[in-house]
């Protein structure tokens, strides 16, 4: 479950399908999945428009702070210095395949972070990117995972492809594929969805503490496709974390 969490899937935007909408006019009202799930209780499963934003969004981290509190969470109070890294998936409901951060390609060096609680790791430009900036379907999901490495460097590639290879292959990866088919979406797909988002949160986290490393937080974010969005920072504070995000 995440520790630091931002809105809620249900706030994603949409609207029922102008077919359903033509013979019961006040669906019109409906606007987010949450409001039009209860709506449509009596004729499900309801298909749905998804509102795509108006102009192109994108997040990055910008900079990871441990708290003071970290080095509570830990097994080794006597580490002068952390091994810390973080892993990140995000996606739309556009059909477009889940963005992976860092990437299977990405080497350990240019992951694990050196840190000390009360330190600020600052990353270059706007920040590591964690969605390009496109114009979001419905909604942007971005989860952040943020673990302590107590296998240094030995197994971090396996770790990555590992992790990879579970994305590419889960449950959500297929739900999203679908759409992008054109088969539709509907309240049902959309709470597979969702229930798959949350599985494979729970695929990763066992990957990672299987390789032995240490929970530091977990972000989990959404931003309604009809929200306004303001380019800047965004700062959330977890238990041993502090995140500050940058919207591209």
């Amino acid at each position: 479950m995440a520790l630091i969490k931002y809105g809620s899937f249900d706030i994603f935007s949409a609207k029922i399908a102008s077919v359903q909408r033509a013979t019961r006019p006040y669906l019109e009202l409906f606007r987010t999945v949450s409001d039009i799930r209860e709506a449509t209780r009596a004729i499900q499963p309801a298909q749905l428009e998804l509102d795509v934003s108006s102009g192109a969004r994108g997040l990055a981290l910008k900079s990871l702070k441990l708290t003071l509190g970290f080095e509570g969470f830990m097994q080794n109070f006597l580490n002068p210095t952390n091994e810390v890294y973080f892993l990140a998936w995000s996606w739309d409901l556009s059909g477009a395949p889940i963005f992976e951060y860092p990437g299977i390609n990405s080497t350990p060096q240019q992951c694990i972070i050196p840190m000390k609680p009360g330190f600020t790791r600052e990353f270059l430009g706007s920040g590591a990117l964690l969605f390009p900036a496109l114009r979001i379907t419905g909604g942007l999901a971005v989860r952040i995972m943020i673990w302590e490495s107590d296998q240094g460097m030995r197994a971090f590639g396996k770790v990555l492809t590992e992790v990879s290879h579970t994305i590419k292959t889960s449950k959500l990866h297929s739900l999203l594929t679908t759409i992008s088919l054109g088969a539709g979406i509907s309240t049902t797909t959309i709470s597979l969805i969702k229930e798959a988002s949350v599985e494979l949160a729970n695929c990763i986290g066992k990957i990672l503490q299987a390789n032995s490393d240490d929970f530091v937080d977990f972000f989990e974010g959404y931003y309604p496709a009809a929200d306004g969005w303001l380019p800047g920072e965004e700062t959330h504070r977890g238990n041993a974390c502090e995140i500050t995000l940058t919207r591209l």
